[in-house]
Parts: C-alpha cells; sequence; structure tokens
C-alpha cells in the first residue's frame, strides 16, 4: 500500500471513530429514531472492522 492510500485510509478511520462517538453521544428514545440509529451505526461498525486487518 502507498503511502496517499494509507494516509487517506488514516483520515476515514478518523472520520468513522468521530462518527460512532457522535452517535453514541446522541443516542435517540423514540423507536423510530432508534432504527435510523442503529442501521447508521451499524454501518459505521461494519467499516471500521475493514481497519483492523
Amino acid at each position: 500500500m502507498n503511502y496517499m492510500n494509507k494516509k487517506i485510509d488514516e483520515r476515514r478511520h478518523q472520520e468513522l471513530l468521530k462518527q460512532k462517538e457522535e452517535l453514541e453521544n446522541s443516542r435517540p428514545h423514540d423507536i423510530d429514531a432508534m432504527r435510523r440509529w442503529k442501521h447508521s451505526m451499524g454501518k459505521i461498525l461494519e467499516e471500521l472492522e475493514l481497519f483492523k486487518k
């Protein structure tokens, strides 16, 4: 992997961690909002798993 891709990946990883933290801090209480929240969190966690290689 070249340097530029690694830098972009690191930036994306930091972006995902920030989004995850923001979601954790703004957890909704109504059912529909919770479904959307869970979907968004699932997507973020799924993408973060790709960085664990």
